[in-house]
């Protein structure tokens, strides 16, 4: 059985929405885009990804298929 995965790296979250690498770097630094520290790791939530995307095009936020809330 797979495991959903519930955060990305910041590569992981820039291959999701097409930007460069740097460019979500440089989001997370200036508060956009909320993330998740751990030590050198910086994670973003899925969640959190898809209410900002929401966000971005003005559209009332949707839960992600497969959680529970």
């Amino acid at each position: 059985m797979a495991v959903e995965k519930m955060a990305f790296s910041i590569r992981e979250t820039a291959e999701a929405i097409g930007l460069h690498p740097n460019t979500v770097y440089e989001l997370i630094s200036s508060g956009k885009l909320p993330a998740i520290h751990l030590g050198r790791k910086i994670l973003v939530s899925k969640i959190e990804l898809q209410k900002w995307l929401n966000l971005q095009s003005n559209q009332p936020p949707t839960m992600p298929t497969g959680t529970v809330s």
